[in-house]
């Protein structure tokens, strides 16, 4: 049995939907579209508004319906390890008789207005993906937000077929269902009661699977293992910034520029400092990577591949 800082205790009877996407695409404000929270906040906004885990439990339709909102793997403060680590927390707690927490659907949110897939959202889709895993696709809802602001109806039209049929189609192909939100609590609604027509058996994403039935580590994880790769991505470029500015600095006859270039170079070294501690969490020692070799069981689920680069 497992509380949190809500008091949220969980019921198998509980229809928990788990809500994912990058910080400011809309995850909390399509929350409040069902709690109906009147101090909503845009999505867009590049704040992170939410640092941990947070289940949003409602009455909906004569049923406990637990809405759980989740950090994007972007947010403002917190490295992504740390992210993962909460989530992976929050996903593998049991209920009361032991077994492991059934999802009944999932919520993958994006902004229609984005006029390109930054960086950061490659990086949160490439997340979802090995965080979920295929199986429970078919419970998966793609819902763009933002469509109650959209300027040009048909430039928003081209984004949605870019999205449907480039970015996200190995998600569609799996059965993940797309879906327009016009931050209103009947489209909110709508993506809901198509959770519930689906039945309250539910599905365990593949992080669940990894780190409660096969007993992996965190880093040993599909999610874990796609994070040390950027992780070691993140540090090469870094490393490169950091020669950069150091032979730029050793040209500059300027004083005040020679200063700049310096302070800017103890910023990067700080940040690449960081990178390097996280990727020594992260990194499989190699025993541990014969021991998963010779005795590890395969999952049920695949990971999503979902790699832009």
């Amino acid at each position: 049995m497992f509380g949190d800082r809500s008091g949220f205790k969980p019921s198998p009877d509980d229809f928990v939907i788990v809500i994912m996407g990058p910080t400011g695409s809309g995850k909390s404000n399509f929350i409040n579209n069902l709690t109906g929270n009147t101090e909503r906040r845009k999505a867009g906004h590049l704040k992170s508004d939410t640092q941990d885990v947070t289940p949003h439990p409602i009455s909906y339709r004569g049923l406990r319906v637990v809405l759980v909102d989740t950090p994007g793997f972007d947010d403002t403060y917190r490295q992504d390890s740390d992210i993962l680590r909460v989530i992976a927390d929050w996903l593998t707690k049991k209920y009361p008789d032991g077994t492991t927490l059934k999802i009944a659907g999932i919520i993958y949110t994006h902004r229609i207005t984005d006029n390109r897939v930054s960086g950061s959202v490659y990086k949160n889709l490439q997340m979802f993906g090995r965080l979920c895993g295929n199986v429970p696709l078919p419970r998966t809802s793609l819902v763009m937000t933002m469509w109650d602001q959209v300027r040009d109806p048909a430039v928003a039209k081209q984004r949605e077929t870019q999205l449907t049929g480039d970015f996200w189609r190995v998600l569609v192909d799996g059965g993940a269902k797309p879906e327009k939100f016009y931050n209103t609590p009947e489209c909110a609604q709508n993506v809901i009661d198509r959770f519930l027509k689906m039945g309250n058996d539910g599905e365990e994403l593949l992080l669940q699977e990894e780190l409660v039935e096969q007993q992996k580590r965190l880093n040993e994880t599909e999610a874990g293992k796609v994070l040390f790769n950027r992780l070691q991505k993140l540090l090469g470029d870094q490393r490169k910034m950091l020669k950069e500015l150091a032979d730029e600095a050793k040209l500059q006859n300027n004083p005040s520029l020679a200063k700049s270039l310096q302070e800017e170079y103890g910023k990067i070294d700080a940040q690449l400092q960081k990178t390097f501690e996280e990727i020594k969490e992260m990194k499989i020692p190699l025993s541990r990577r014969i021991l998963l070799w010779l005795f590890g069981r395969k999952s049920r689920a695949k990971a999503i591949e979902l790699d832009f680069t």
